[in-house]
This record gives C-alpha cells, sequence and structure tokens, in this order.
C-alpha cells in the first residue's frame, strides 16, 4: 500500500519451529527479509522470494489508472506466464515516477538476477523477476540503498521458519502485524503445499484493495489454469472487502507455481478433478489472508460479514455488500456498538440493488431486527442480545433481500479514532 508505517510497533516475531508453514513450505522456494535503509525507522524493508528454477506465474493488479512503476514493469515481466523471483521494498511505493522510476524498477529485477544465489549452471534471468513497492506516493527510490540492500540480502536466502517471517515483515507498511497463511492437499496422491503472505492495513478498497499478496504453490499447474484459479479466488476473497473505499496505485497479487510436488500437471481450468481441487485450496488460503488484511485495518476494532442473500443477480448482490461494508455510518455504528439497523437498510435502498422493501429481512447475528420491511419490536431479552453481538468483536449482518437466488459475502471492519488520527498525521 502506499503509506508508511505510523502505527504503534508490532510486536516482536516469535521464535520459529523447526518445521516452516510459511512462503517457503512449498518445494522449491526461499526467502529473505531485512533492513536497507529506505524506512527512516530502521525497520525491515525489503524482502525476496526465490525459486529454484523458473515457475508458472500469474498476477492480478490494481485497477487504479495511476499505476506505480513496479505495477508496470511486473505486468510487463508476468505476461510470459514464468517467473522466478520477486524483490518487494517497503517505505517508497515508486509511484509518479516517470520514466526513472520504470528504470528503477527494472534495475531491482537486475539487481537480484546478479546477486540471486543459484547453482553453477543456472542463472536468474532479469526478466523473470517480479518487482513490486509500496510506501509513499511521489519519491523516487533511494537506489543506492536498495543496491547494496539486494547485494547483501540475496545471498541469505534460505527455507524455514527465520527465512519466512522476516519475508512477511519486511513488507509491512502501518500493518500492525505480519500475516501468513498455509493450505495442503492432495492430488493424484502426491501432497501439494500452498503458502502465502500479504501486507495491507489502510487504502483498502475492492479492485484489490491497497495490498499486496505473494503466493508459492509447489504444485503442477501450467500458467493457463494458475492464471484461471487466481482469478477465481481474488474475485471472492481480496476482491470483497474494504477498509476504506480507497483503492491504492501498487496493489498486486502474484502466484508462483514451482510444480516440485511432482502431482500429474494441471493443464486448464475444469469445474471438477484436480484443478477444481486446487483452485479451492487457493481460494481457502486467500480468504484466510484477506480475513487478516481486514481484521488488522487502520485503527481497526472489530471485523463485521456482510451476508447477502436472495439478490436478483450476483452484481446485485454485490452492489449490496460492496455498500454495506463502505458505508462512513454504518462503519461508526459498529465502532460504537449501535445497532441502528436503519443505517443498513439506508445502505440498501441506495446500493443501486433491485430491492422491494416489502421483501428486505435483516439479521444482527441471530436476531432478526427488520422483516418485511418494518422494524421489529425487541422484547428486553432480545434487545439485549443485539447490544451484546454489537459489542463483539467480529458482527455478522444478514441482509435477505427476498427477490432472487443469489448471495454472496463481504468483510468489512470499523471506523475508529485511531483511524482518522493515522491518516491526518501520515507525512507530519
Amino acid at each position: 500500500m502506499s503509506k508508511t508505517q505510523n502505527k504503534k510497533q508490532p510486536s516482536k516475531v516469535a521464535s520459529p519451529s523447526a518445521a516452516s508453514t510459511g512462503i517457503t513450505s512449498p518445494l522449491g522456494f526461499r526467502a529473505a527479509g531485512g533492513t536497507c535503509g529506505i524506512k527512516a525507522s530502521g525497520k525491515p524493508d525489503l524482502a525476496i522470494i526465490l525459486a529454484d528454477h523458473p515457475c508458472s506465474a500469474a498476477g492480478m493488479f490494481t485497477k487504479n489508472k495511476m499505476p506505480g512503476a513496479p505495477v508496470i514493469v511486473c505486468k510487463r515481466h508476468i505476461k510470459s506466464g514464468l517467473a522466478q523471483a520477486i524483490v518487494c521494498n517497503s517505505g517508497c511505493s515508486n509511484v509518479c515516477t516517470g520514466e526513472r522510476g520504470i528504470l528503477d524498477a527494472v534495475t531491482m529485477c537486475k539487481l537480484l538476477a546478479e546477486h540471486a544465489p543459484l547453482s553453477d549452471k543456472a542463472s536468474l534471468k532479469g526478466n523473470l523477476v517480479l518487482p513490486c513497492s509500496t510506501g509513499v506516493i511521489g519519491r523516487y527510490l533511494p537506489m543506492p540503498k536498495i543496491t547494496a540492500g539486494i547485494a547483501a540480502l540475496a545471498p541469505t536466502v534460505a527455507r524455514g521458519a527465520v527465512a519466512d517471517a522476516a519475508a512477511a515483515t519486511a513488507i509491512m507498511t502501518t500493518d500492525l502485524v505480519p500475516k501468513s497463511a498455509q493450505r495442503q492437499i492432495k492430488l493424484n496422491g502426491k501432497t501439494v503445499t500452498l503458502a502465502g503472505i500479504a501486507k495491507g492495513s489502510g487504502m483498502i478498497q475492492p479492485n484489490l484493495a491497497t495490498m499486496f499478496a505473494f503466493i508459492t504453490t509447489d504444485a503442477a499447474i501450467s500458467p493457463t489454469a494458475l492464471k484461471a484459479a487466481l482469478k477465481q479466488a481474488v474475485t471472492v476473497t481480496f476482491n470483497r472487502l474494504s477498509v476504506d473505499m480507497d483503492t491504492s496505485t501498487s496493489d498486486s497479487v502474484i502466484v508462483l507455481a514451482s510444480g516440485d510436488a511432482g502431482n500429474k500437471k494441471i493443464q486448464s481450468a475444469s469445474p471438477r478433478g484436480d484443478f477444481a481441487l486446487f483452485a479451492d485450496a487457493l481460494t481457502d488460503l486467500c480468504k484466510d489472508l484477506a480475513y487478516q488484511i481486514v481484521k488488522d485495518g487502520e485503527g481497526a476494532t472489530k471485523v463485521y460479514r456482510v451476508v447477502v442473500k436472495n439478490a436478483g443477480s450476483q452484481k446485485d448482490a454485490d452492489k449490496v455488500g460492496y455498500t454495506v461494508v463502505g458505508s462512513p455510518l454504518i462503519k461508526c455504528a459498529v465502532h460504537g456498538g449501535d445497532p441502528n439497523w436503519g443505517r443498513l437498510v439506508m445502505a440498501v435502498g441506495r446500493s443501486g440493488a433491485r430491492v422491494k422493501p416489502e421483501k428486505l429481512t435483516i439479521h444482527i447475528g441471530e436476531v432478526c431486527v427488520g422483516r418485511d420491511g418494518f422494524a421489529i419490536e425487541q422484547p428486553a431479552n432480545l434487545a439485549k442480545r443485539v447490544n451484546e453481538l454489537m459489542a463483539q468483536t467480529e458482527i455478522t449482518f444478514t441482509i435477505d433481500l427476498g427477490v432472487g437466488k443469489s448471495s454472496t459475502e463481504w468483510l468489512g471492519c470499523d471506523f475508529s479514532k485511531e483511524y482518522v488520527s493515522i491518516n491526518a498525521d501520515y507525512m507530519t
């Protein structure tokens, strides 16, 4: 995302266990994270993910019309469907930097290619490196620091929990905690591992949100099938969350597949079979990371789920979900624990979805607060229960439009005074 850290410090990464469950747990990957001096705080700001050989690769990127130079270069490099490494800095996003920014992003790739520790007979090509940058917009990358940083960090890439934690921490900006997840499935009797790290806390909005997600897997899968699985996963996870309704200039979700698990190669997308199993696992992994992003939203104290049922179309269901998770009034009500269901009615009505007031039913948790467009008088015990539900750190609003069969689920978080403070003081 396009911010530097301006929050309380994350807790120290716990001592790792012997077994890795992080970004290097799939076969064929190593990683590293460290400090090269971009952040004035001296916190980690450079991460590397390196595969032993070229991988099937797929990516999805911000729809902001002012993309950063790394996004432009990354899209060029991944177009072939192959990649072998990711190099990411935090603290400076390299956005609005023109041709110099493009050159700097390409230079990062060349530097990693030069210093990557591969076998004697192997070499890393610069166009197989995917560059990513996050931090303040409108500043040039401090290339002398990055040059020295890559030269020092690249030889240290390794497998295991220490490397996993270092890489996850180095991509953070205003995040309070690193974010990672892992899944394992069986394909043709072979154990296939998927793992991911993510960053994101503010400037979070659908069309990826302000975030990075870097995913590795040892599945054998073609670039075409991998891209289809990633699109399926992103559509129902990273594109269905919001912290503050701002879409950044640097958002990237990238997945690399080494093929080292030895499963029969998945060649194409299919609603059944190995592709479906893999796509479901990837979606579940992304759902986990998406939840972690919303939970760590800037200043957030609560997460709320919006379940929309019986909409006239999928588009209408998502319109309602999008509007409810993005409503400042609802975010404030969630923060204050105010069971003002009228704000939900307002959001549904302005969403643009087809709505019949006489069909609308709304629940807070398990308690129905509005049916057929009318408020339900609550006995004292249910009124107390609604207040208890609104006080919890995770709240579910279920909105039944009653006009069709489509459904969706979106994630949002509350607005707090800390969110205002973080963003009011961000550059000062």
